[in-house]
């Protein structure tokens, strides 16, 4: 393959995820963007949001510190090394 081919071939998936993602986005552009004519409207969605949030992620976290459990530490397992065997090699000539 030539320079030429890889820069071709890049560009040619570059233009396509570009694309891709912009017909998505405009596919999906009601769902991903909100429109809001007032500020109070704003806060409602931002409210709203919040609760959800809160509801979707359990209650919330308490001072007990009874409850809380110790952190995970990483550990591997401890590996015996192999006792080493050592031969002497010795070469003559003569």
């Amino acid at each position: 393959m030539d320079t030429l081919d890889i820069i071709l071939i890049n560009i040619i998936f570059y233009m396509g995820g570009l694309f891709s993602g912009f017909g998505i986005f405009l596919k999906y552009k009601k769902a991903l963007l909100v429109k809001t004519t007032s500020h109070e409207q704003l806060q409602d969605l931002v409210k709203n949001l919040a609760n959800d949030l809160q509801t979707s992620l359990g209650p919330p976290i308490t001072g007990n510190s009874s409850q809380l459990t110790p952190p995970l530490l990483a550990s591997a397992p401890v590996i015996n090394p192999q006792p080493l065997d050592l031969k002497e090699v010795v070469i003559r000539t003569t």
